[in-house]
């Protein structure tokens, strides 16, 4: 297919502003056989929208019927959490839209998201269905995805307030002809229908990942019940510590890695953990997160490192197990959540021998990796479909 890519050269002299607003319909690349200029359209112009209405809250005949009720963060879904009547339907301003559809979220953390509906539903008043009159809707939906970041800068300044109908409708977008148009389509629909495969590959792993550390933990699957294992203290089996802390000024764009609360949040020319090291995120919104951070690399002190007894313990079975804990349940603070070293000090640990860890932790590095291996599937995938799009698309 790529041998079927050419640069697009545009047409007309290079040495006007003619030529340039010419160039800009024309796209970086684009498949052989193709010369015509595209069309700059407003989305108003080339598709008819509305959006729906919520039933009122208080009617329970409104509510858990058969119609599932589409909000604006299940557009990419394909259930909803509400159910509504036929009762509902008729005496709100809910709108019925079916698969295949046009749907942008217009209100909230989910404003500029665009899909295709993939179930038959009712949409609320934060959900603007879009029907192209001649136009592929997916066509469509890739454009307005392309064009999000720009449509969110422009209106809504700082993140805040909400998009509307009219905006929407006024949205420039620059359209290949129909024939052009049936040559992108496939391209893209192979890439979505790879990442669908690619992600319920994923949940399929993640499932299995989770029963494994279920059973192992939970219902001792790899040794002979209670007697094999051993109750601890956390400060028995441990020595837990904050780092150092570096602040923003110091970090730079090379160096070692810096780990934060929950994740890595720059670089610094030196490394205070030269070997791998399990944190427990101590404080923020993260609080109680398990991380396998591995060295060499700075550690702040919004993490808490747990340093172990090698003689008693091996590293990654440990980290598994803690990740099983609930350790959010030892959260203090209210405005600001923490955990403390005298708190973790006095949590309870079961041991098991650690020949038979170690056994353990192979069996779930192996699972894990395959989770890792997919994770980067996914993000080759959908940079491959970003660079193409940004290329193929105006």
């Amino acid at each position: 297919m790529t041998d079927d890519l050419m640069k697009s050269s545009g047409s007309g002299d290079a040495g006007n502003s003619t030529h340039a607003d010419e160039q800009r319909l024309y796209p970086k690349v684009r498949f052989r056989g193709f010369d015509e200029p595209w069309k700059k359209v407003k989305l108003g112009e080339i598709a008819t929208t509305y959006s729906g209405g919520t039933p009122k809250a208080g009617n329970k005949k409104y509510y858990n019927g058969l119609i599932p009720f589409i909000r604006s963060g299940e557009i990419h879904s394909n259930k909803t959490e509400l159910f509504i009547s036929e009762a509902g339907l008729k005496n709100s301003s809910a709108k019925m839209v079916t698969k295949g559809d046009l749907l942008y979220a217009l209100y909230g953390a989910t404003s500029g998201e665009v899909d295709i509906s993939k179930i038959n539903g009712a949409i609320n008043q934060a959900v603007l269905a879009i029907i192209p009159k001649q136009y592929n809707p997916y066509i469509i939906s890739l454009l307005l995805s392309k064009k999000k970041d720009a449509i969110l800068s422009k209106y809504l300044q700082g993140g805040q307030g909400n998009l509307s109908a009219e905006i929407v409708k006024s949205i420039k977008l620059i359209l290949p002809s129909k024939n052009e148009e049936s040559s992108l389509y496939p391209l893209f629909k192979v890439l979505d229908n790879l990442l669908s495969l690619q992600q319920r590959k994923l949940e399929l792993e993640k499932q299995i990942f989770y029963a494994l550390k279920t059973h192992i933990f939970a219902k001792d699957l790899f040794f002979n019940g209670q007697k094999d294992m051993i109750k601890y203290k956390l400060k028995d089996v441990s020595n837990m510590y904050q780092p150092e802390t570096i602040t923003a000024t110091q970090m730079s764009t090379n160096g070692y890695k810096v780990f934060g609360a929950n994740g890595y949040i720059g670089h610094y020319y030196n490394f205070n953990h030269k070997d791998d090291a399990i944190t427990i995120c101590a404080r923020g919104a993260s609080t109680g997160a398990v991380n396998f951070v591995p060295g060499p690399v700075w550690i702040t002190g919004n993490s808490m490192v747990v340093d172990i007894d090698s003689k008693l313990i091996n590293q990654l079975y440990f980290y598994y197990y803690l990740t099983t804990l609930n350790l959010k349940k030892y959260i203090t603070g209210g405005a600001q959540p923490q955990l403390t070293k005298e708190i973790l000090n006095g949590i309870n640990v079961n041991l098991i021998p650690i020949n038979i860890q170690i056994k353990v932790a192979n069996i779930l590095v192996l699972q894990d990796n395959k989770i890792k291996n997919i994770n980067s599937k996914i993000s080759k995938t959908r940079l491959l479909k970003q660079f193409l799009l940004q290329n193929l698309f105006i």
